[in-house]
């Protein structure tokens, strides 16, 4: 796994999570892992753009990943990503829903 060096690890850490990709891929593990090309196919983006975010992810301790031959398999950090999931929904249902009606 690679290592991003920042002096801000607060910024990196919600950096990450305000991409919208990134978030969604979030979202996506909350229910069961998956491939990087699983991934891609159920968000409608290239693999190349979900293999970058989900480096990013599993840099930052979001996601973690189980190599099975040649397959690298993603899933949620349960310990603090899923709990985290939780209680940002509950708060932007709460209080953000209004501001984001289309």
């Amino acid at each position: 796994m690679s290592r991003i060096i920042i002096d801000n690890p607060h910024k990196l850490f919600f950096e990450t999570l305000g991409n919208r990709t990134r978030w969604n891929i979030i979202h996506l593990l909350l229910g069961k892992s998956h491939r990087a090309t699983d991934i891609a196919v159920r968000l409608g983006c290239e693999q190349s753009l979900v293999s970058h975010h989900l480096k990013r992810l599993e840099a930052c301790g979001f996601v973690r990943v189980n190599t099975n031959g040649t397959e690298r398999i993603y899933s949620l950090n349960t310990e603090t990503i899923r709990p985290l999931s939780k209680l940002v929904d509950k708060h932007v249902t709460k209080f953000c829903k209004e501001l984001c009606k289309s």
